[in-house]
């Protein structure tokens, strides 16, 4: 028949055809086309009559059954089950077939050689226990195969892959039921092969992902798509978050151990799962107690012990992020991104305070500094550091803290900033610079015991203490006291021994009663040679407060050290004290004058410091694992120790000599051996080097390797070849702690 659209316009129904060429039919609908043309049209002169010709129809469309389409889906699946479980009978196989050294060619595969002692610390931990320390090897991969160490774990559990597709919505569904489900989502759009394809791309490529195993096979290798960028695998990164539990001083008070560990066992994706952030801080920390990781290169012997910037550090060393510090960077990058988002705003307290230990560790002190001020100031807007009803009356806007409350006592427990303020504060006394929140601020409940917190046992307010207790330091309660309880209160003595050194000039100034003599107070500056401290009533009110404390520790917790056994937090809450005193006498001690009730209160210090090491080296504990404190409270005391030598040598005292000498000499060997894993003791040692040469020059230092490199030498950096870093040993000294009798101005005069 004839096409075209005018066509319509006649009833054809009736119509028939006469067999000619061309037939009736078209010759009417040609004649009526030609009469009813619009102006401009062209016609054909003749109608074309195609009645006879066929034609053939384009194809229908059909469109695929959901019956059809999940049948293709389902022996998809089935094929790539089947992949999955060939590789987990070749992993298995090659788990329990390979020997310990062909492993070793994997950048964190164990050493067989690598041995760390069986330690039970008091943390509650034993490494020979935890799963993933097999045989003994307190630094070894589990060599039992993935699928003995994650009984949790099924090949067909569908991952979150490149696909884009979050089958989350489908819990406790079988593979062929979450595709299901995801082809129901989508309407009558068949799923392209594309998406199929891309999951089994997944298991045969070759990668570089952070997440995936690598072993010997080329064929061997499996990939946890869902797996958090940059953490090293997850077998890598439970064995290093395990170390960290195990050996690490504060990481059973910042988490619940039981559960933190239980929740690496979920699936990537299940909200439960640890933030990836916290994992990496964990794994920074975690790498220096195993000896399959590389640690993070020590500086060079020319680099200046007492530098507080550590970038000038990076410019010398000019060598690549070790494995700790690109795990601390990432953790810091996350953490800072949270912030600015407002997300994980408690976790993003734990991760800071993990890198201020981390920064400390190794003797970054300007980064350590603004990690814990951070640390600290983050914690006030989370309403860590106080507690109802201590909020303010005064009306505003925003709510006291903003993050919800607790839900259970452990959660409740792990609420608060007692590390983040312990570290604060250790920090704080390392500087002359002002502590980053004042003692009055913060009204929070003191810690709960270790087994209770572990435990989640319920204790009420009424039963414990508060942070601003009067009698604080010289009362304990019995069923609320241990190690870590003293550990914070002897804290407290240093930021309040902190505070009253910087503001004792100011409230000087304006005549503070709490810090003026009533005996020999000087009227003007140039008669503060005749003031004497040790008669203001803060002085001893301090004074009082530290020996109090330090004889009033409960009979259970006299000693930090039973047999072979050594209670890291009572060891430095031991050690506090004495420093506390070595803070508060020393700028007014004159070691070479006899009379000087100051300087024998800090030899007295000094030496109850030495003792508590000879009683530690007595045993065979890893000094590495005491915490940082207790290397910076060993140095105070070797400096303390090297002014006397210094006054002895002056006043030819051959019976002082020797003795000073020899305590010398074991703090500096005590300090090399925590210098094995520590840096900052390492930087300490060196430090203390510079003073012991600079105080006694050739006679003593000779006797000794003393490096005097940093203080001799000029270390020009290329990033600006006009600066220079010159040693500066008075300057040096001053950062940590060498203060000066403090300059007393003048008070105004009232009129």
């Amino acid at each position: 028949m004839f096409l075209n659209e005018t066509r319509h316009a006649i009833n054809v129904e009736d119509a028939s055809c006469d067999a000619q060429r061309p037939c009736s039919t078209c010759v009417r609908s040609h004649s009526y086309a030609v009469a009813h043309a619009p102006a401009g049209v062209e016609l054909p002169p003749h109608p074309e009559c195609t009645f006879d010709e066929v034609s053939e129809s384009p194809p229908v469309e059909t469109t695929e059954t959901p019956k059809s389409r999940f049948e293709r889906l389902e022996s998809r699946i089935n094929e790539l089950e089947s992949l999955l479980r060939e590789k987990d009978r070749a992993l298995n196989t090659f788990a329990s077939d390979q020997s310990q050294p062909q492993m070793q060619h994997h950048p964190f595969a164990s050493s067989s050689n690598a041995h760390t002692p069986n330690l039970v610390h008091s943390n509650g931990f034993n490494f020979d226990g935890i799963p993933g320390f097999a045989n003994g090897n307190g630094n070894g991969i589990p060599t039992n195969g993935i699928s003995n160490m994650y009984p949790n774990y099924t090949s067909s559990k569908p991952q979150n892959g490149t696909n884009g597709m979050d089958y989350t919505q489908f819990p406790n569904a079988s593979g062929l039921d979450n595709l299901a489900g995801v082809a129901s989502l989508l309407g009558n759009a068949p799923l392209s092969e594309a998406h199929i394809d891309s999951v089994s791309a997944g298991l045969n490529q070759d990668t570089s992902m952070s997440g995936g195993f690598q072993s010997n096979g080329s064929n061997l290798d499996i990939v946890f798509a869902s797996w958090p960028v940059n953490l090293p695998s997850r077998e890598v990164t439970r064995h290093l978050v395990e170390a960290y539990f195990a050996f690490h001083l504060h990481a059973v008070r910042l988490f619940h151990g039981p559960s933190f560990l239980a929740s690496l066992d979920l699936h990537p994706t299940d909200p439960r799962f640890p933030w990836s952030a916290i994992l990496h801080a964990m794994c920074a920390i975690g790498s220096l107690y195993v000896a399959s990781i590389p640690p993070t290169p020590a500086p060079p012997p020319e680099y200046p012990a007492h530098e507080v910037f550590g970038a000038r550090l990076r410019t010398l060393q000019r060598r690549p992020d070790s494995f700790a510090e690109q795990q601390a960077k990432f953790a810091k990058e996350q953490a800072e991104i949270a912030l600015d988002l407002g997300h994980h705003k408690f976790q993003c307290v734990q991760v800071t305070v993990m890198l201020t230990w981390f920064y400390w560790c190794h003797g970054r002190w300007s980064e350590a500094f603004l990690s814990a001020a951070q640390g600290l100031r983050v914690a006030v807007p989370c309403g860590l550091n106080v507690c109802p009803p201590f909020h303010t009356i005064a009306e505003t806007l925003r709510p006291p803290a903003i993050i919800p409350p607790a839900k259970t006592v452990m959660e409740d427990e792990t609420l608060t900033c007692s590390i983040a303020y312990a570290m604060e504060r250790q920090m704080g006394t390392g500087n002359g610079w002002a502590l980053s929140l004042d003692d009055q601020d913060i009204c929070q409940l003191l810690p709960l015991r270790g087994d209770q917190f572990e435990q989640g046992i319920l204790v009420y307010p009424s039963e414990r203490q508060w942070s601003h207790d009067r009698d604080l330091l010289t009362t304990h309660k019995d069923e609320q006291i241990d190690s870590f309880i003293l550990y914070v209160k002897a804290t407290i003595i240093l930021s309040r021994v902190k505070s009253f050194n910087l503001r004792f000039k100011g409230k000087h100034y304006v005549g503070d009663a709490s810090v003026v003599s009533p005996n020999n107070s000087p009227a003007s500056a140039d008669q503060q040679e005749i003031f004497d401290i040790k008669d203001a009533p803060a002085f001893q009110e301090l004074d009082k407060m530290i020996n109090a404390f330090r004889t009033s520790f409960p009979a259970h917790l006299k000693s930090p050290i039973i047999g072979q056994s050594v209670d890291p937090y009572l060891y430095t809450a031991s050690l506090i004290p004495h420093l506390g005193l070595i803070l508060l006498n020393e700028p007014h001690a004159r070691p070479g004058e006899a009379t000087c009730v100051h300087a024998d209160r800090i030899l007295r210090a000094a030496r109850a410091i030495v003792d508590l090491m000879y009683n530690i080296a007595s045993t065979s504990y890893d000094v590495s694992l005491l915490g940082l404190h207790s290397i910076m409270c060993w140095f105070m005391s070797g400096r303390v120790l090297i002014r006397f030598l210094k006054a002895a040598m002056q006043a030819n005292s051959d019976a002082q000599i020797p003795q000073l000498q020899a305590e010398i000499v074991f703090i500096r060997s005590m300090l090399m051996k925590a210098a094995e894993r520590i840096t900052l003791a390492q930087r300490y040692q060196r430090m203390l080097d510079e003073y012991l040469f600079n105080s006694t020059g050739q006679t003593f230092a000779d006797s000794l390797p003393i490096s005097r490199f940093s203080t001799e030498c000029t270390i020009s950096l290329e990033e600006d070849s006009t600066s220079t870093m010159v040693p500066d040993t008075s300057r040096a000294t001053d950062v940590f702690m060498q203060y000066r009798a403090p300059p007393i101005p003048a008070r105004p005069t009232r009129r």
